[in-house]
């Protein structure tokens, strides 16, 4: 031990008092024992702690493998299912879905209704009015200028947002309080509550970050972002993890599990072994459905599997040749055995049926869109009617130019690799010749400007799942001024009756007339046929039985993670 420099004894002080000099020598040697003392219990503690190390660390850490990492933090610049993910793990809405498939308030206090005044009679002012007590991870309160400044981030037109669908609708915001935010809409617009500061948009990042940075594309602040979720981020290792701590500022409180691991494992094999050996206490899967069955017989293990508003489909390209002529199109809807294909690829885990439940929702309806049959018989018609026949080969051609396609899925996804296979045999028996391209999970979802195949227009059909939205509005895929990269409307089709059709949809808040503008749409994109949907989307999640708290939403798992608690 160091010891202090003997000080010069002023009489006057009480300490240069001999009795006064044995008090001190006294406290002295209790103090020491004390210090011994507590050394002792210390190393008893951290004994026992070693004992049961791995019941500890598992209470207050939670390891979490999935397979695609996303590309930024800043959920600006991403989409669909890790856009969700890290807006409601870091961030705040001011909606979101419960486990029931209720949209539910989130910062705003109450979900803005005709009834409670929230939505004006005439459908064009929206107002929210906002908790007082919800904070950013530094403390800062959440305001409705928060909002305002997030908003005019979006629509800066320097920023690479992939669409602005929804807020672009918005003539004017303002805050006439603190607490209170109203959005001026320019005509009346029915998905709103679902896009603006909700899952399906963008979540609500700080003001008083945000305004000061000159380029938010290239920004630190996209790596490690300031939230108001149950989380803030502490590193991202890049190509292997995210470390996330419980934000102390929570509004709800503070979770009751302070560590969070996601870990990037981009085969399900490999992260399924981990759930097994303990290694993960969690399995976030959003991309291959043909392991539920293998989930399901693990010990110990829970698996939960969620429909979600998401589907999966097959993509054209209307843009690329030959799956911009319509016989083409066609012919590939008849030749192929959808039932059969998504049963056999996914192990019989998911099925074909109401597939487009996943695109409109509870306004899906399977006469207006219904599944072709598989009619090769009909598909070969299709293809000899537009001039494509057989010259003694085994691949159709037309003009002296064979019938080939090109096929685009995601690696690390088994399933869509099985699917793309029995594609390419079903489509060769009626001439056709497909060539498959796999590209990494992360690439495959990109935009076109990061090397993107699906937006980037690379393809002729893509396997590819998808979340459209929460609302039976599908303007993003279908309308003409949506395709990449001015939205998502993937197989870039452009038909002024569809776009007739999305308008009146979006412009009445009447649930039975939307109804019938949506049937009536689906017809028509079963006239066009865009995209052959496969299924509904379903959220898998697999994790320790230990765990609780734990429930499915059609928009993400972790829309309630702030309960989770091991017991």
């Amino acid at each position: 031990m160091l010891r202090r420099k003997n000080r010069a004894c002023h009489p006057e002080l009480p300490a240069c008092h001999p009795e006064e000099r044995a008090q001190r020598a006294s406290r002295r040697i209790v103090s020491l024992f004390v210090l011994t003392m507590s050394v002792t219990v210390f190393f008893l503690l951290a004994a026992a702690c070693s004992q049961r190390g791995a019941t500890n660390i598992e209470t207050t850490s939670l390891t979490i493998v999935q397979q695609r990492e996303p590309r930024s933090l800043n959920p600006l610049f991403e989409n669909g299912t890790a856009s969700k993910e890290f807006g409601e793990l870091i961030f705040s809405y001011l909606l979101t879905w419960n486990s029931h498939g209720q949209l539910v308030p989130d910062v705003a206090r109450q979900v803005p209704t005709l009834a409670n005044g929230g939505i004006s009679s005439d459908g064009l002012t929206i107002t929210y009015h906002l908790r007082p007590n919800v904070r950013f991870s530094d403390g800062t309160p959440l305001t409705a200028n928060d909002c305002i400044a997030t908003f005019h981030a979006i629509m800066n037109p320097h920023l690479l947002v992939q669409s602005r669908y929804g807020y672009d609708r918005i003539s004017a915001l303002n805050a006439p309080t603190p607490y209170t935010l109203v959005i001026h809409l320019r005509k009346p617009f029915a998905p709103i509550l679902t896009l603006f500061f909700a899952p399906m948009g963008f979540p609500i990042l700080p003001k008083h970050s945000i305004t000061h940075i000159a380029n938010l594309n290239t920004s630190s602040f996209n790596e490690a972002p300031i939230g108001s979720g149950p989380y803030r981020v502490v590193r991202w290792n890049h190509g292997n993890r995210i470390d996330l701590v419980a934000n102390s500022f929570f509004y709800r409180g503070i979770p009751h599990i302070a560590h969070l691991i996601l870990r990037f494992v981009p085969s399900p094999n490999v992260a399924i072994e981990q759930l097994q050996t303990g290694e993960a206490q969690f399995f976030f899967n959003d991309e291959d459905w043909s392991t539920i069955p293998q989930l399901r017989t693990l010990a110990h293990i829970r698996t939960l599997v969620t429909p979600m508003n998401g589907i999966g489909a097959l993509i054209f390209n209307l843009h690329a040749s030959p799956t911009n002529a319509i016989a083409i199109r066609r012919a590939v809807a008849f030749g192929l055995n959808i039932p059969m294909l998504v049963s056999r690829s996914y192990r019989n885990a998911i099925t074909a049926s109401h597939a487009t439940r996943g695109l409109f929702m509870e306004m899906a309806n399977d006469r207006a869109w219904p599944m072709l049959p598989f009619r090769p018989d009909l598909a070969a018609q299709s293809l000899q009617r537009d001039g494509w026949k057989f010259d003694g080969h085994h691949i159709r051609t037309k003009d002296g130019k064979p019938l080939r396609m090109l096929l685009a899925i995601a690696a690390g996804t088994p399933s869509d690799a099985a699917m793309a296979a029995q594609i390419r045999q079903e489509l060769l028996s009626i001439g056709i010749d497909v060539e498959i391209k796999t590209y990494a999970m992360t690439q495959f979802a990109a935009p076109a400007e990061a090397g993107g195949p699906v937006y980037g227009g690379n393809f002729n059909l893509a396997l590819y799942p998808f979340v459209p939205g929460d609302d039976p509005d599908t303007t993003d895929q279908f309308a003409c001024n949506r395709i990449p990269p001015n939205g998502y409307n993937k197989p870039r089709i452009c038909d002024p009756k569809i776009d007739a059709l999305l308008l009146a949809g979006r412009q009445t808040y009447d649930p039975i007339v939307r109804a019938n503008i949506y049937r009536r749409l689906q017809g028509q994109l079963a006239r066009d046929l865009p995209m052959l949907p496969l299924f509904q989307a379903r959220g898998v999640n697999a994790f320790t039985s230990r765990l609780h708290g734990v429930s499915g939403s059609v928009a993400t798992v972790f829309w309630n993670v702030y309960h989770w608690h091991f017991k």
